[in-house]
């Protein structure tokens, strides 16, 4: 029974592999075909897809000039949507989902250090250390079963933080679109062609999270970084170096203090959620234990999402890249604090304070 368990995920953990690889693999063939390279090998392509897999499961790479750990998001949902058509089989094997669900999240991150391990080549190393534990953790994730959560305020929030991402991807856009001549004289100098031109348009959409949580923690006053020792937010922009890519062209060129009172959105954001949670519990008691229980699972979330978003681009000069998790995590948690005391703590205490007199 153990040995057909453990045979029933291997496989499927190798089909999820193959599954987010071989297409992959094809792409890079037919980019590699139609590049036109007479001194490029045939083995090029192939490891190439084994770079876009690892990038896919956000895995940093450290390359000759520098580190590439500033990875698209959004190009997550490929693996994942992989992994989570191999589990119906899988749990045909075993008695208990949890079972079913770690024995394939660790082929499958197996698998993965397998993959990194043979495509190290030439200074561009994918973190090896990083790999089975990025993987294993995408692979529980893809294969959750998110029902199980009975307390719906961590939903709520979660849908509120993706309207409050929505806000944000609209103001990259209206940003992009008040530069669009020089996103538009950028590509021209790019010159990626035809195939390199869908390729590169791909791949800056992949990366639109990243983008849209960037505008939407400098929307909000609290400001993101754009490479070394810059500050670009309502009160101050410092710049260094930047690359000429066409994303470039929505950063914002001048000054907006008043962005500053803007953080108060985060406050609002935070006193919804708690007027949710006191419309759902009866009690104070279960009010506070709810806050807390949701707050920690969703700062959770939302750290290792501001966390992933941003990293280095190829060189040190451009590190980081992004919203400073940290610092996002931090002000969200003070405004947490202050939308508690609002809605739970202070009515508690002015009901407490009328019964005694």
């Amino acid at each position: 029974m153990i040995a057909r368990a453990l045979g029933v995920s291997f496989r499927q953990a190798l089909r999820s592999v193959a599954l987010t690889l071989f297409p992959l693999a094809f792409i890079a063939l037919f980019s590699w075909a139609t590049a036109g390279s007479t001194t490029g090998s045939t083995t090029d392509p192939i490891r190439i897809s084994a770079w876009l897999y690892l990038g896919a499961h956000l895995i940093p790479f450290t390359l000759p000039v520098g580190k590439l750990t500033f990875l698209p998001l959004l190009a997550v949902l490929y693996p994942m949507w992989a992994i989570r058509r191999g589990l119906a089989t899988v749990q045909t094997a075993f008695s208990k989902l949890n079972g079913a669900r770690l024995f394939y999240a660790f082929w499958y991150s197996l698998l993965s250090e397998l993959v990194a391990v043979v495509s190290r080549y030439h200074g561009v190393e994918p973190n090896l250390y990083l790999t089975p534990i990025f993987t294993f953790v995408i692979a529980i994730v893809a294969t959750g079963d998110f029902t199980q959560i009975k307390n719906r305020s961590f939903y709520f929030a979660g849908y509120l933080f993706l309207i409050a991402l929505g806000i944000g991807s609209l103001a990259f856009a209206i940003a992009l679109g008040e530069h669009w001549r020089i996103a538009h004289s950028i590509s021209i100098v790019l010159a990626p062609g035809a195939v390199g031109g869908i390729l590169f348009a791909a791949l800056q959409i992949l990366y639109l999270p990243n983008f849209a949580l960037a505008a939407l923690s400098y929307i909000t006053g609290i400001g993101f970084s754009f490479g070394a020792h810059s500050v670009i937010n309502g009160t101050q922009i410092k710049i260094g170096q930047v690359p000429a890519l066409p994303f470039v062209s929505a950063l914002p060129t001048s000054v907006h203090k008043e962005l500053i009172y803007v953080t108060s959105f985060w406050v609002l954001f935070f006193i919804l959620v708690f007027l949710y949670i006191r419309r759902a519990e009866s009690s104070f008691f279960r009010m506070t234990r709810a806050a807390l229980s949701q707050g920690i699972r969703f700062f959770i979330v939302i750290g290792a999402i501001a966390y992933l978003s941003a990293g280095e681009l190829l060189i040190s000069n451009l590190n980081p890249i992004g919203v400073i998790w940290w610092h996002f995590s931090a002000v969200l948690g003070v405004a947490y604090l202050v939308s508690s005391v609002l809605v739970l703590f202070l009515p508690a205490a002015f009901q407490r304070v009328t019964h005694r007199g």
